[in-house]
């Protein structure tokens, strides 16, 4: 597909390296050349420099056919502006990445319509949504839903009070409505104690589960509940959380953590912020000092809450301030951020962090580019294992064919772990068979998602 990107900051630039590892044709426009000479170092993308919304810019690029336009600028105004020159000229998709929450809700006016705008994304919600996630599920390192909420995928770490370890997955009586979609497993290399090596399985019935690994469940959501039980890990619901940073994924985060009557505590150095969040979030306590300062902190006693998390507009403060809380004793401390250079230091000091501002989005326009058949897309294991919803084709050829015989027809890195029919959901058991029209849950590498197209 011939895709066209504006804006090669740090999510336009991640999503172009997502789309061309995808074998995509993919154009990114900059007014910055430094901008895109790095880019055009690191990823096979073709560079164009100039602005975005000035027409005769865009229409250099119809000749070559384009397929969509991206707009990822950092500015809900040029993003909106270009959408529409782009529709205007022909393109026949565009997308545009927005700030504003205004723009997302649903309203008397239809901005789609009024912009030329076929897809709006919130990359500021898509970020809330997602550390919302690991607040509510503290046990659970993801947790995703398919199938308009019919079908929920939980990630889970083996705890060493689970005692059913190396018995063969065919042999695990795990609960009817569930399926074992992936297994991340991490091992110290015998030949190099300093090193980690890790391993992604795309478990069959011969593979077995270890204390430690990282293991990912589908199935139906009203049952999924019973994973904590199955794996004997304990849970605790919060009942309070600090953000420090009132920046608009942090005021987001609020407001739903209040919806969920979750107590909140916003700490933000801008004076005139503290006054404009203030009057936003009535059940919220506001803070005007620096997220910075240890003995303040320390006096809040927020080793205490139930979550404290770093939610500035800086990756560095971000960084900073999660330290500081896992220092002070905060059990849970998450920080939000966009370089994922930080991710293995995080690690490492048992912070979570959230990068979904870069790969909600890569997945959301994934999903958009292959909307005629993938619905959804989320994204495991750092990209290297992927969760989507496809539509079986009516001249699909593995329909009528039980799944337990299908595995020579499949590439080994894919799992089909849930079959919607009709309403009806059924976890993929061997016995199950695909018809034209269902929708699929599965488990797959992303270097065989245009195999996909084929297959289904």
């Amino acid at each position: 597909m011939n895709i066209v990107i504006l804006g090669a900051g740090e999510i336009g630039s991640y999503l172009a390296a997502v789309l061309a590892e995808e074998q995509h044709s993919v154009t990114l426009i900059d007014k910055d050349p430094t901008i895109l000479e790095k880019v055009s170092q690191k990823t096979d993308v073709a560079t164009l420099l100039g602005y975005g919304s000035r027409w005769k810019l865009l229409d250099t690029l119809i000749e070559s056919e384009p397929d969509i336009f991206i707009a990822m600028t950092g500015d809900d105004e040029t993003n909106l502006v270009s959408c529409s020159i782009a529709k205007n000229l022909g393109y026949p998709k565009t997308v545009a990445r927005v700030k504003e929450i205004g723009f997302l809700a649903r309203s008397r006016l239809d901005f789609g319509r009024l912009f030329y705008v076929d897809h709006f994304i919130g990359a500021e919600v898509l970020a809330a949504n997602d550390i919302l996630k690991s607040i509510i599920n503290p046990e659970d390192l993801a947790i995703e839903n398919f199938a308009h909420g019919a079908i929920q995928m939980r990630t889970i770490v083996v705890s060493d009070k689970w005692k059913q370890t190396d018995i063969r997955l065919s042999d695990l009586k795990l609960p009817e409505e569930m399926i074992i979609g992936l297994i991340r497993r991490k091992k110290i290399d015998p030949k190099n104690p300093d090193k980690i090596i890790e391993k992604v399985i795309f478990p069959h019935g011969n593979d077995h589960i270890e204390v430690g690994d990282e293991i990912t469940v589908l199935g139906e959501t009203k049952f999924m509940q019973d994973i904590h039980a199955f794996f004997k890990i304990e849970q605790k619901k919060p009942k309070s959380v600090v953000i420090v940073g009132a920046s608009t994924v942090g005021v987001r985060l609020a407001h739903i953590l209040e919806m969920r009557n979750i107590y909140v505590k916003i700490i933000e150095h801008d004076i005139n912020r503290c006054k404009e969040i203030a009057d936003l979030l009535p059940k919220s306590t506001v803070i005007n000092e620096d997220g910075k300062n240890l003995d303040f902190l320390a006096s809040e006693q927020i080793q205490d809450v139930d979550a404290f998390v770093a939610c500035t507009n800086r990756d560095e403060e971000n960084f900073l301030i999660s330290s500081i809380g896992k220092h002070i004793g905060c059990k849970k401390v998450i920080s939000l951020i966009s370089n994922t250079s930080f991710a293995s230091i995080l690690k490492a000091n048992d912070i979570k962090f959230s990068v979904s501002e870069r790969v909600n989005i890569a997945n959301r326009i994934s999903s958009i580019i292959h909307e005629e058949k993938i619905i959804s897309i989320a994204t495991l294991c750092d990209n290297k294992a992927k969760v989507l919803e496809i539509k079986v084709s009516e001249n699909c050829e593995l329909v009528g064919i039980p799944l337990s015989e299908l595995s020579a027809k499949l590439p080994e890195k894919l799992i089909i772990a849930a079959i919607e029919n009709r309403g009806r959901i059924m976890i993929g058991k061997g016995n199950r068979i695909i018809s034209p029209g269902d929708t699929l849950i599965i488990n797959t590498s992303p270097e065989i998602l245009a195999e996909l197209q084929v297959l289904f």
